[in-house]
């Protein structure tokens, strides 16, 4: 059954199929069968003639009271009008003058000649039949019957889709609730309006039980990571309590300086990283001519600009993007690059296609291999690159790929011509 038929359409449907089937009843029971003329005017032959025979042998005013006897037995009106009073077709005169019955202009009225200047009229013969009548005919309730089949028929698929949905929403409901515990569990056998539905939940299931994973790891992340300064601090201060000696005091208080601040770099990573979590809803775009941009981007990096390259194809190349996201971004890769850079980091930027562009960030460093080229984007992943210790606390490419997924974007890593990493930003032109 369609989707969009609703049990109320059906209950309309069935009210005016029923509404019909009573109004055509009312009709066959007033209004006569239709004959020919000819038939019809032999069939009022004869009640004229009877009726003209019992008048015929009364005075003149005897014949009123007898038609008002004789009235009682017809069906329709009947009455002794004057000829002169009676407009009719010259054809229905002579009719009458040769003593045949004859019809009006509107076929409603049948008149028999009872002398030279007075007729009997029977009629109007329409719209007279007596609903009582018809009932004690079988075929009448024969036909009802048939006519309110389409009424019990469409009340019938009414409540069987009730039902239906009552049953759908029970699913349902049961659904979300095995969802809620087990976003991957098999989704139950339902009609094709629901699939969408149900697949749309269990996305989402499986959405809200990944960022509740990836919370849970960022803060074990945390944790491990505030572990390591703490402990630190803890015998700092444990050894400062019972040195007297100025130098190593001093050393010490340097050494707690030095973990304060990794604290805080980490926290304020931490919470940049945690605000990134849902997509920003006061983003500016504005045109962005990526030359300039990144000109102003490499005058950022406290003296590293030396080491950078800049190609742009075409020179004019130019974006409409929010420039404080992108600033994160290019930031954070041009960082990235340059500290597993050995000599050179290489920035270009080129049409990816009518819509999109793409800026290459190359280095000459150790690379990333195969395998990890995925887990380098995941918060707190940290890998050692050429038998160097990882620095840092892992977010900075973590915070670039979410900014680029705000931005509709995609960010990958291959291999690069220098020899070392290409992280590639494709970025569409117009927002999307």
């Amino acid at each position: 059954m369609s989707s969009k038929f609703k049990p109320w359409m059906a209950l309309v449907a069935g009210a005016g199929w029923a509404g019909l089937t009573f109004y055509l009843l009312w009709l066959c029971a007033n209004t006569a069968v239709y004959v020919g003329e000819y038939s019809f005017l032999r069939l009022m032959a004869g009640p004229g003639y009877l009726v003209a025979e019992q008048l015929k042998t009364l005075p003149a005013d005897q014949r009123e009271a007898r038609m008002q006897t004789l009235r009682e037995r017809f069906q329709y009106p009947v009455a002794l009008i004057k000829l002169k009073d009676v407009e009719m077709p010259p054809e229905a005169l002579i009719m009458l003058k040769h003593q045949q019955p004859a019809q009006n202009s509107d076929e409603d009225m049948t008149y028999f000649p009872f002398d030279d200047e007075t007729a009997i009229q029977f009629g109007p013969l329409w719209g007279t039949a007596e609903v009582k009548d018809l009932l004690t005919f079988p075929v009448y309730w024969v036909t009802a019957c048939i006519a309110a089949l389409p009424l019990v028929l469409l009340l019938w698929i009414s409540l069987r889709i009730r039902r239906q949905r009552s049953l759908d929403l029970d699913t349902l409901n049961g659904c979300l609730g095995e969802l809620a515990h087990t976003p991957n569990a098999l989704l139950p056998a339902m009609g094709k309006e629901w699939t969408p539905l149900l697949h749309t939940l269990q996305q989402h299931a499986q959405h809200i039980t990944a960022m509740g994973e990836r919370h849970r790891e960022v803060s074990q992340a945390v944790s491990h990571e505030l572990r390591t300064p703490l402990a630190r601090m803890r015998f700092a201060l444990t050894l400062l309590g019972k040195s007297e000696d100025a130098a190593t005091r001093n050393r010490l208080e340097k050494r707690l300086q030095i973990d304060v601040e990794e604290l805080e770099a980490l926290v304020r990573a931490s919470l940049a990283f945690a605000r990134m979590a849902g997509a920003p809803s006061d983003l500016h775009y504005e045109p962005i001519p990526i030359r300039d941009w990144l000109h102003q981007e490499f005058a950022l990096l406290d003296g590293h600009h030396r080491r950078l390259s800049l190609e742009i194809e075409p020179l004019h190349l130019e974006l409409i993007g929010d420039r404080a996201l992108l600033h994160l971004i290019v930031r954070n890769l041009l960082s990235n690059a340059i500290t597993y850079a050995r000599d050179q980091v290489r920035v270009s930027a080129a049409y990816h296609d009518p819509h999109h562009l793409v800026l290459h960030v190359d280095d000459d460093g150790p690379g990333v291999v195969a395998e990890n080229r995925e887990k380098i984007f995941e918060p707190f992943v940290r890998l050692a690159m050429g038998g160097d210790e990882p620095g840092g606390y892992g977010l900075g490419l973590a915070l670039a790929k979410r900014a680029t997924q705000w931005l509709r974007g995609e960010l990958s890593v291959t291999r690069s011509p220098l020899g070392g990493a290409r992280v590639s930003l494709v970025l569409p032109l117009r927002p999307q």
